[in-house]
């Protein structure tokens, strides 16, 4: 009987979803590793699972990420050839010192998820990033740099979106939006920025 041959992402799967590299392990339901297609043109990360994510085992699932959906929508993500996956810097929900909410994921994590962030950027050899929040923007552009980062843009988390005052969300999802459709439109026609 003859084997059945993972595909490189499967083997990725394969790889980390047991993993044990950090404590955030100790607390988690499901390894969170991706969303979307692989390989891709855009590869969105943002922090760290939610509560949501945890459970469902993929990222952006929850109330965030349906904000996040719908940018995409409104940007022009479902209308075009352009695939796109969404991951994070720690594929386990942090929580907070009583493990009852998540919470920032810690430097330490970070660092120990970082070779599986590698792993995914470079099977998803992505055109563009987008940090999704301040937190990846700060340790991925570092992280990534080394492994042929060509265009990256940063958004709002739409977390932080969510957690705004009511006169100030709109113009934040607004703000989100161009930024979606400069990326999407410099991914897909660059003869227009050379």
């Amino acid at each position: 009987m003859s084997k059945i041959k993972l595909t490189p992402y499967q083997q990725h799967v394969a790889k980390w979803k047991n993993c044990e590299q950090c404590d955030l392990h100790c607390h988690r339901k499901r390894v969170v590793l991706c969303r979307g297609t692989v390989p891709c043109k855009i590869l969105f990360v943002g922090e760290a699972p939610g509560a949501s994510e945890d459970v469902v085992g993929k990222p952006f699932m929850g109330p965030a990420g349906k904000l996040l959906d719908s940018m995409l929508e409104e940007a022009g993500f479902n209308e075009g050839p352009v695939s796109y996956a969404m991951t994070n810097l720690t594929a386990c929900i942090p929580l907070d010192e009583e493990h009852t909410k998540a919470s920032e994921p810690p430097k330490h994590a970070i660092e120990a998820c970082s070779h599986r962030l590698i792993e995914l950027y470079q099977l998803c050899n992505p055109e563009a990033v987008v940090w999704v929040g301040e937190l990846p923007a700060k340790y991925g552009t570092v992280l990534l740099q080394e492994y042929g980062l060509k265009v990256a843009a940063k958004i709002t988390h739409p977390a932080a979106i969510l957690r705004m005052e009511l006169n100030t969300r709109g113009l934040s999802y607004q703000r989100n939006v161009v930024i979606l459709e400069e990326l999407l439109e410099r991914i897909t026609a660059p003869w227009n920025y050379q």
